[in-house]
């Protein structure tokens, strides 16, 4: 297992969307409906080797990408103390085959943080699907 799977992984087993994720490569793969699958992986902007944000893309399996979102690592974690005592963004690093989070180690709270982030963006997809599974319409009179 990779560490891009092991840190997914984490985020995967608090979400309450994802459900049997699989892992390829540095991504999660999961359906969130019989039409829509899910994307989730950590990409780099800007730098080289730096993974600074969450993507999670959704696909239509009969007409392709339907969205896409990304989440700033910084923005959603905050700023992270190192040893030292200074502070830098939140990141993972990639040097040749060493992969891991750059001067800190998430918290439980950061892990789930990142779930509730990923889960808030997928409500408004899986929503919609429930509302059309079912149906549903609104009384204007």
């Amino acid at each position: 297992m990779n560490f891009f799977e092991q840190e997914l992984r984490k985020v995967c087993s608090l979400s309450d969307y994802i459900k049997r994720p699989k892992f390829v490569g540095r991504a999660c793969v999961f359906r969130l409906s019989e039409d829509i699958t899910g994307k989730m992986e950590f990409v780099e902007r800007g730098y080289a080797d730096r993974f600074t944000a969450m993507k999670l893309s959704l696909f239509n399996r009969r007409e392709g990408q339907i969205d896409c979102q990304i989440i700033d690592l910084t923005e959603l974690l905050g700023r992270k103390t190192m040893g030292s005592g200074n502070q830098t963004n939140a990141y993972i690093w990639r040097n040749g085959t060493d992969v891991h989070w750059y001067c800190f180690r998430p918290t439980n709270h950061d892990y789930r943080a990142m779930a509730e982030s990923a889960d808030d963006y997928l409500s408004c997809f899986a929503d919609q699907e429930i509302t059309e599974d079912k149906g549903l319409t609104i009384d204007l009179k």
